[in-house]
């Protein structure tokens, strides 16, 4: 019943809860400043009160009211803000990253520039056109030599840039696996314990806080879903990730379970893919690093199906993502980390197919974030090595064809006396790796035959090695036969210097002869089809596919066979323009992106914070306002006692 103890009981219970109150925005006020920290609030509510015996009851129906208390500290939080903060941080992510790796891919080309591939291709043509006006001296032809070592070491080096940034962006994706497990270990945890925490009755806000820091940041690594769940846990997926489960039905790997006996999955990274037989190709050893762990690796066989194309499509797709679905049990370390297929089983001894490998992809459009990043941006560094190996390609077969006066490189062979050679045996640019290696079987311009027109077998063999390998020429490997650099006046200039094998053939023509050199000077104007460049195209492929014929067309003007333009085709130097200026617009695109999305993610981050973030303002007005209600709390108290006192002393009077 009601009485003075109960109204002395009712400012006791005013105080706790002032009190609580100011301990609450004393908490919030001292971590004004810290990082992922959600304001609270402390929910206050009525006690129960107490009930009138009746409606009939003398005093009258109604309740008297027993106080207050705090029901529960709230964070103050919106979970539709932090699924778009998150959403635009994935985003942001992926572009940040192909920004970073972009500009490298630039300044690797350098473009427009003094030392730049374009400006040096334009030096290598102009020299040639110097040896055409001047073929017999020495001086022109050296500054030759010169310019196309410098564009073929220009172009090797590229290569290898554009290599090292692919290298870059896979060691950028082995650092972040190892960051996103170690952070869905720590969430995992965090997961068991606010559910502990919730369980007993209490808030566990300060470890929510930290795990939705944890998710923020797994959001900029992948697109992640959050799916809240019973006790304040949650469920955590990777976004629009595809996977096939023992019932054929799609579903997400479970990174992060609410059940403890739920089992999740990690991220593995794939160290190496080296080929598992010498010829066949289609099986390859993986050895990939268990949960990103560099002390604990393992391997399996992947077997790579379908046709060629589709099989090199399988290879880049697995070389350029390098992240592949794991285990992860923690009680059983031989358990934990092990690479699992589409159906969710520990990979075998057996060779696993392409199709049935869970691979942490990047063709859906949805999915992003660095690790999306770090993978596009090798397709793209891909891409400019395919296109710099079919400029390297483009730039020898021409030259070589018109510099040997064949279609082809032809084919080495011993000779009988008088016979002609059918081989390029001297061609301009060589694919270096072979070359250097069959350099000394290549002693001069006699290299077919000796004294008494017979040539060791070896020999030949070694030539063809020379010939054959042009095919294979690529950026990596161009380089400008080391005979021509030896002895520059090998270089051929006149017009019957096709007849190379009996001195006798050339007199047509004087050492002031200079059209063949002319000729390759024109290849800079002349249009080729360089984009349909492949693989395994040789030169007579390329001069076909430049042409429409499988032969050279002669020149009437310089008397000379050459290549004929195609109308279809592009200039050699107008080919790599277009390769900087689609760099150009895909950094200018990242660019642009980056900044969108900053601004984008600062004003969603900006009305989260205004929502959840810490305002000293209104933290001193609600000091001001417990402070009143206490100092009210405690007024009620006093006059209390003093009636209590009226009430047991002063009845005694």
């Amino acid at each position: 019943m009601s009485g003075l103890f109960s109204t002395l009981n009712v400012g006791k219970r005013g105080l706790y809860a002032q009190q609580g109150a100011l301990d609450v925005t004393s908490h919030n006020i001292a971590n004004s400043n810290t990082k992922g920290y959600t304001r609270q609030r402390a929910i206050m509510e009525t006690t129960r009160p107490f009930g009138m015996p009746s409606m009939d009851n003398q005093v009258g129906p109604g309740q008297i009211g027993t106080g207050v208390e705090i029901s529960k500290i709230q964070r103050v939080r919106d979970t539709f803000m932090d699924y778009q903060v998150r959403r635009e941080t994935s985003t942001l992510g992926q572009y940040e990253a192909r920004d970073k790796y972009l500009s490298e891919i630039e300044g690797i080309f350098n473009e427009p520039s003094d030392t730049g591939v374009s400006t040096l291709i334009g030096k290598f043509f102009d020299a040639w056109q110097e040896v055409g006006k001047h073929p017999e001296g020495s001086n022109s032809r050296t500054v030759l030599a010169s310019q196309a070592s410098t564009l073929a070491n220009e172009l090797n080096h590229t290569y290898n840039q554009l290599t090292k940034v692919k290298e870059n962006a896979q060691e950028s994706i082995k650092q972040a696996i190892f960051d996103v497990n170690n952070a869905l270990d720590r969430v995992d945890k965090l997961n068991q314990q606010i559910m502990a925490v919730k369980i007993s009755g209490m808030e566990p806000n300060d470890l929510m806080d930290k795990r939705d820091l944890l998710l923020d940041e797994l959001s900029k690594k992948f697109n992640v879903v959050v799916e809240q769940d019973k006790f304040g846990s949650i469920n955590l997926k990777p976004k629009y990730t595809k996977t096939v489960d023992g019932n054929g039905e799609v579903s997400n790997p479970l990174l992060v379970r609410k059940n403890p006996n739920d089992e999740v999955m990690r991220f593995s990274y794939v160290k190496s893919i080296e080929p598992k037989y010498e010829k066949k190709t289609d099986e390859y050893k993986i050895t990939y690093l268990k949960n990103g762990d560099k002390d604990r690796t393992a391997t399996f066989t992947v077997k790579l199906t379908g046709t060629d194309q589709e099989k090199e499509a399988q290879f880049k797709r697995l070389e350029q993502s390098r992240v592949i679905w794991s285990t992860s049990d923690k009680n059983d370390d031989t358990k934990n980390g092990l690479a699992v297929d589409k159906n969710g089983g520990v990979i075998g001894k057996n060779p696993v197919e392409f199709k049935d490998l869970a691979l942490f992809d990047l063709k859906d459009d949805e999915y992003k974030g660095e690790l999306k990043g770090f993978m596009t941006v090798q397709q793209d560094a891909d891409d400019y090595i395919e296109q710099m190996n079919k400029l390297a390609k483009g730039i020898a077969f021409s030259v070589n064809a018109i510099h040997s006066g064949k279609k082809d490189a032809g084919t080495a062979k011993e000779l009988k006396p008088g016979e002609n050679i059918q081989a390029d045996y001297m061609p301009f640019f060589v694919n270096g790796e072979i070359a250097d290696k069959n350099y000394k079987i290549i002693d001069g311009k006699k290299v077919l035959y000796d004294s008494k027109n017979n040539i060791g077998t070896t020999k030949v063999d070694a030539l063809q090695n020379v010939l054959d390998a042009e095919t294979e020429i690529t950026a990596a490997n161009i380089s400008i036969n080391k005979q021509i650099v030896d002895d520059v006046m090998q270089i051929k200039t006149r017009i019957n210097d096709e007849k190379y094998d009996l001195e006798s053939n050339n007199t047509k023509d004087g050492e002031k002869d200079g059209a063949r050199a002319l000729a390759i000077a024109q290849l800079r104007d002349t249009l080729f089809k360089i984009q349909n460049i492949t693989k395994d195209m040789n030169r007579g492929k390329f001069i076909e596919n430049a042409t429409g014929d499988k032969n050279l067309t002669k020149d009437i003007t310089l008397g000379l066979d050459t290549i004929k333009g195609d109308i279809n085709g592009m200039k050699v130097d107008s080919y790599f323009k277009d390769t900087v200026d689609k760099l150009g617009v895909q950094e200018q695109e990242a660019q642009r992106i980056v900044k969108n999305q900053g601004a984008l993610l600062k004003e969603f981050s900006q009305r989260r914070e205004s929502i959840s973030g810490v305002s000293l303002n209104e933290e001193m007005a609600n000091i001001v306002q417990y402070q009143h209600a206490y100092q009210a709390n405690a007024k009620i108290i006093a006059t209390t006692d003093q009636l209590l006192d009226v009430v047991i002393n002063g009845l005694k009077r």
